[in-house]
């Protein structure tokens, strides 16, 4: 793990975070709890290639820790926010990460082509499933944060896999589902 490249982000992140309105986490300690461990928690239902699909980054959650934790992986980062799609932008630069970012909504992109489709705190779980089947090369997985309380969904066209709980952040479990092309 690139424990340097983890403790840039979360510098830059509490920089920033003012003034994008980022998080109202002060501490780069709380950050890597909250934000930084759960998402690098998923790595371990990720292929160590391909494309992976962050749609609704933002300050970069779950995307840019699961780029740092899986080098061999390409960024696609999704965020309709301009000014949070443009710090995105700067994380790639400055963390020197294969990605490319989009300041677009998500459901007016043309085909993606990816592999592995993630977001946190979205919408509901069914609509996510969607926004990723758009995209969603032959054989894609999504892995996906949900409430300890979710049930799997049932989308056309995906396979719920398996739950998995985690042991970091205030995230309670993760739901794996398959896409069937």
């Amino acid at each position: 793990m690139n424990r340097e490249a983890l403790e840039r982000y979360c510098g830059e992140v509490l920089r920033f975070r003012k003034a994008l309105n980022l998080t109202s986490i002060k501490s780069e300690k709380e950050f890597m709890a909250r934000f930084v461990e759960p998402s690098i928690a998923l790595a371990q239902w990720m292929p160590e290639a391909g494309r992976l699909l962050d749609i609704g980054s933002g300050m970069g959650v779950p995307g840019i820790p699961l780029l740092i934790a899986r080098p061999g992986l390409r960024g696609v980062l999704v965020e309709r926010r301009k000014k949070r799609a443009e710090f995105l932008r700067h994380l790639v630069r400055v963390l020197r990460l294969d990605a490319e970012v989009y300041d677009a909504d998500i459901n007016v992109l043309p085909h993606l082509g990816v592999n592995v489709c993630v977001a946190r705190a979205v919408t509901h779980i069914p609509d996510l499933l969607k926004m990723c089947g758009r995209h969603a090369a032959p054989g894609a997985i999504a892995v996906l944060p949900v409430p300890q309380s979710a049930l799997p969904a049932s989308e056309e066209r995906w396979r719920f896999d398996a739950s998995h709980s985690i042991k970091a952040g205030d995230e309670q479990k993760i739901h794996c589902y398959s896409y069937a092309s």
